[in-house]
């Protein structure tokens, strides 16, 4: 049964903070650029390290390893959030109390991307008393609409069988919703995940009325006028990570996945637009701005698992409305909103040739000079973990079976060492953005996989199962989007156990994302130590080191009631970090809130 713990006693309110827009969360992103800022600041250098719990929520039904990765919204005084069960709930944001349930009722078994949700999207008709609805897309390939107020279905709102919307071809494919929907006006947006073998599913870009759930638009992402070499019709490429809309001018961003099959290219010859793209649709229409590709053919699984961020770039004393994308390949490209040109030079770097008879691997990837690489991005004897002499001779005998040693080689039949490997570079979080100082915050990983083709999902480890690349494994940068130079750098997580054999703090693997606040505060879990952090956003210090039941793979929100701040974070465990064997604590059901006492 669901139950809630009050831990502690909601205190007078600390400070002065009137209440205002910024005393919400209204989008999984904040807002609808994806910037992941709050305004708020009672929270701050000087008392961070004093947060203590508020309340914490059980959702009372976990299922195996399933993670929660929801970022909670707060909207007109209503706390929303998804469980890892697939049920949507409705909390009281100042006590933790359920005010209602609703059960999607998700088929399991239709299900991937380890099952997982990301949120729920919050429209209204902007009537005082008027419509209030929350979008769901269900991990089974469904969208529902639900009024705010009472949790009940929407019987107006026509439930979206994705598979249908793709056509009778689909009606067994592996079609999944991760990602919270984008509402945009009155339509809304879901990204699809789908299958990455031969064979997938579409991931069509696809708008509905979120009055009545009919179709307005859609966006095929590979269209066969532009892979004119392809074989046969190609699959995937969906922007599962969700989307980011420019309300002002109309506009929605979308950073697509890459092309099926994954490592293994030859029904699929040639760039394969429009994956692994960052694109600028008109959201009114869905026609095509603008793109821009970050990975040609992708043979590495290298699509872009995270949604853009709108953010500013400040050239020559001008302001540029710009958006900037963090990739699983390792790299931070920032471009002109409203062109799509490139804000820093791009080079085109040379790629090896396939050995893999009828492959064609491109002959150059675009890599932005600035900023630099978030991780490494070639594998050599000189990365091979340094932890101890057993641990690099164990992966030093491993790499004599594996091809390695330079950027951009395509997949053999034994093997090919590849950095970043399958989390990422950047994991699917993506960034957050400061617009008082033009700074993006990204969390990532350095973990060397092993990619073969035909396809395996293997990490390069050591005996005990700690990455073979020498450490850090998990970071968090702060990057001047005016100069395109980092700020700071700082080691991401720590492995207890290792840090008590002498091992300086090695970081970990991380899932999830980034906020930042005017309380000049970084917040972040993501790491598999079963921890939440806060760094100062200005020198990246950690001020606050908080211990939860369980890794918290999802990305916080922060919002004010009666003028005091809180901060959530779902903290579950389970999940790829759980699968890969990066996460060894256990798994759990839990939110929890935090507030100065």
């Amino acid at each position: 049964m669901t139950s809630v713990v009050l831990i502690a006693a909601l205190a007078t309110s600390v400070g002065t903070m009137p209440l205002s827009a910024d005393s919400e969360w209204a989008y999984v992103g904040g807002d609808s650029g994806g910037s992941r800022y709050s305004s708020l600041n009672q929270i701050d250098v000087t008392n961070v390290s004093k947060l203590k719990p508020a309340w914490v929520f059980h959702t009372g039904d976990a299922k195996g390893d399933t993670p929660i990765q929801c970022t909670p919204i707060v909207v007109e005084g209503t706390m929303y959030l998804v469980t890892s069960g697939h049920r949507v709930v409705a909390l009281n944001p100042a006590t933790g109390e359920r005010k209602w349930t609703f059960d999607s009722r998700n088929n399991d078994a239709r299900s991937g991307h380890a099952r997982s949700s990301r949120g729920v999207a919050y429209w209204s008709d902007g009537k005082r008393g008027g419509e209030r609805r929350i979008l769901y897309g269900t991990p089974d390939g469904r969208i529902l609409s639900l009024d705010a107020k009472t949790g009940l279905a929407d019987p107006a709102f026509a439930t979206v069988d994705i598979r249908s919307e793709l056509g009778s071809k689909w009606k067994d494919a592996y079609v999944g919703i991760s990602a919270a929907p984008t509402v945009h006006r009155d339509v809304v947006v879901v990204g699809l995940a789908t299958g990455e073998d031969a064979g997938a599913a579409p991931g069509t870009i696809m708008a509905f009325s979120v009055r009545t759930g009919k179709r307005v638009w859609s966006f095929d992402v590979l269209p066969a006028s532009q892979n004119p070499l392809a074989k046969g019709p190609i699959g995937a490429g969906g922007a599962w990570a969700g989307y980011v809309s420019d309300t002002k001018r109309n506009m929605l961003f979308a950073s697509t996945g890459s092309a099926a099959s994954d490592f293994d290219g030859r029904g699929r010859l040639g760039d394969n637009l429009y994956a692994n793209c960052l694109i600028a649709l008109d959201a009114k229409t869905g026609r095509r701005i603008w793109h821009f590709q970050t990975v040609r053919h992708d043979l590495w699984d290298h699509d872009n698992a995270s949604s853009p961020v709108l953010c500013k770039v400040t050239r020559n004393r001008k302001s540029i409305d710009a958006v900037a994308v963090v990739t699983k390949s390792g790299f931070c490209f920032v471009l002109d909103r409203v062109t799509g040109k490139p804000l820093f030079d791009i080079r085109e770097v040379e790629a090896p040739a396939s050995e893999i008879e009828g492959e064609v691997a491109a002959k150059t990837q675009p890599e932005p000079v600035l900023p630099l690489p978030l991780s490494r991005t070639v594998f050599t004897q000189s990365e091979v973990t340094n932890i101890s002499s057993e641990a690099r001779s164990h992966v030093l005998k491993r790499l004599e079976a594996f091809r390695y040693g330079r950027a951009y080689l395509p997949p053999t039949r034994e093997g090919t060492v590849v950095v970043p490997g399958y989390f990422g570079g950047s994991p699917w979080s993506g960034a957050s953005f400061d617009p008082t100082t033009n700074t993006l915050f990204a969390n990532t990983n350095d973990l060397p996989a092993v990619m073969a083709n035909p396809a395996n999902y293997l990490f390069l480890t050591d005996a005990e199962g700690y990455p073979g690349i020498r450490p850090p494994w998990g970071s968090l940068t702060a990057i001047d989007l005016d100069t395109g130079k980092f700020r700071w750098r700082a080691t991401l997580g720590e492995y207890a156990e290792l840090t008590k054999r002498g091992i300086p703090p090695t970081g970990t693997p991380n899932l999830g994302g980034t906020l930042v606040t005017k309380g000049n505060l970084v917040f972040v879990g993501a790491t598999c130590d079963q921890t939440f952090r806060a760094f100062d956003s200005r020198s990246g210090k950690i001020l606050l080191e908080y211990k939860l039941p369980a890794s918290a793979f999802a990305a916080p929100s922060t919002y004010a009631v009666r003028g005091k701040q809180y901060v959530v974070i779902a903290a579950s465990g389970g999940g790829y970090g759980k699968t890969f064997g990066f996460d060894r604590g256990p798994v759990s059901d839990t939110f929890v809130c935090l507030a100065l006492p």
